[in-house]
């Protein structure tokens, strides 16, 4: 029973360190950007049209702007950064994976609102938000 649980153990360590070494492996993009492309289906608005596209693009912006200032006020400390990092880190990347599908999307259909360009929500350095 002892070396079915040390095997688990291992497994999941495998899954772990396969995950982290093919999203070094991605070229391109800053550190963010390469998490979130886990953390979201491709093709996920591949059956909207422009003007859906453009509507779930400006929620989306309102809530990583959101996510990034909760970051920023949970301070830099260590404190702070475990509370952004268990509590908004997650949805912040999950955000920012939907607008990177956005505007992969946006720009796979010839929309003339490209998410994040016309509009950027980019507020807050990435610095601060790491």
């Amino acid at each position: 029973m002892i070396t079915d649980n040390a095997n688990v153990r291992q497994s999941v360590a495998a899954a772990l360190l396969a995950a982290m070494l093919a999203a070094c492996s991605t070229q391109g993009g800053s550190p963010d950007d390469k998490m979130s492309r886990f953390l979201v289906a491709p093709d996920k608005y591949a059956l909207y049209n422009c003007a859906q596209l453009a509507d779930r693009a400006e929620v989306s912006a309102i809530r990583e702007k959101e996510l990034q200032q909760l970051m920023v006020k949970a301070g830099p400390g260590s404190g702070g950064r475990l509370v952004s990092a268990v509590a908004y880190r997650p949805e912040y990347l999950s955000v920012r994976g939907d607008m990177n599908e956005l505007r992969k999307t946006a720009a796979a259909k010839n929309c003339k609102f490209l998410p994040g360009v016309d509009k950027p929500g980019r507020g807050v350095s990435d610095s601060v938000v790491r």
